[in-house]
């Protein structure tokens, strides 16, 4: 009787110990996959600011190289002001395509 008791024993703590390990292991995971996603992240986020910089002095380098082309200050700065608003009217024509394939970009980036 007494080896029948050891061996239920026994069996409880080796699965209360596999439950315990697969609960650590699943959280491990999710910390692996939240901290990819939000690496990421960051990432993006850095990049973005540096491609907005880089649009924004590229701008003002084209703003007065076309001002040095046209002699005027006024028609340099309204070229680059006319290309800025027709790309944005582009976006805007577009965005729920734009919209559409960023947000399948985002969808299978986390079920990666």
């Amino acid at each position: 009787m007494s080896d029948t008791n050891t061996f239920f024993t026994d069996a409880k703590q080796e699965l209360e110990d596999y439950i315990l390990n697969r609960i650590l292991l699943a959280k491990m995971q999710v910390a692996d996959k939240v901290s990819d996603k939000l690496a990421a992240g960051a990432l993006m986020g850095i990049l973005g600011t540096l491609f907005v910089f880089a649009l924004i002095f590229g701008g003002i380098m084209a703003a007065y190289y076309l001002t040095d082309l046209t002699g005027s200050l006024v028609k340099g700065f309204g070229y680059v002001a006319a290309f800025f608003l027709g790309l944005a009217l582009v976006v805007l024509i577009f965005r729920k395509a734009i919209a559409s394939s960023v947000r399948n970009s985002i969808i299978k980036n986390l079920f990666k």
